[in-house]
């Protein structure tokens, strides 16, 4: 499964303006819950708040992948959002964060497409020319291309 295969342009927030690492979380499980993907957007939410409990999302460089495997979750899904400001979210560097991609992955695929995800990401976030691309994409077809 491929990072293109579970994101499409209604999964996108530009300039998304919320304060709090909660609020974004929300308002990206939002629009997993109207694509169809989660049966209780509530428990999702709490899954994924209980992982930034126990151990950061926010991997550096301006850049969170909160995650949730949650049995609320039917299907494998990402929601993104780049944030019209910064927010805290206790990164490894202890910078502020500005782009946010939400994984939901059902249960049952907790390992396989969630290492697959979390390791397609993260190695195009290694390319600081990719990132770049990121923080200034404001057209979300271009996001998926450059994420895809």
């Amino acid at each position: 499964m491929k990072v293109s295969e579970v994101i499409d342009v209604n999964q996108i927030i530009i300039d998304l303006n919320e304060n709090n690492q909660k609020a974004v979380i929300e308002k990206l499980a939002e629009k997993l819950d109207t694509k169809g993907v989660l049966s209780n957007k509530k428990n999702y939410i709490e899954s994924v708040l209980e992982r930034e409990v126990h151990s950061t999302t926010g991997i550096g460089n301006g850049i969170a992948i909160p995650h949730g495997k949650s049995n609320s979750v039917k299907e494998a899904a990402i929601a993104y959002a780049k944030l019209k400001e910064p927010i805290e979210w206790a990164s490894l560097d202890d910078k502020p964060v500005s782009i946010v991609i939400l994984l939901a992955i059902p249960d049952s695929e907790k390992g396989d497409t969630h290492l697959r995800l979390l390791s397609e990401i993260a190695m195009k976030l290694m390319d600081d020319e990719i990132v770049e691309n990121l923080k200034q994409e404001t057209n979300q077809a271009e996001i998926i291309n450059i994420l895809g």
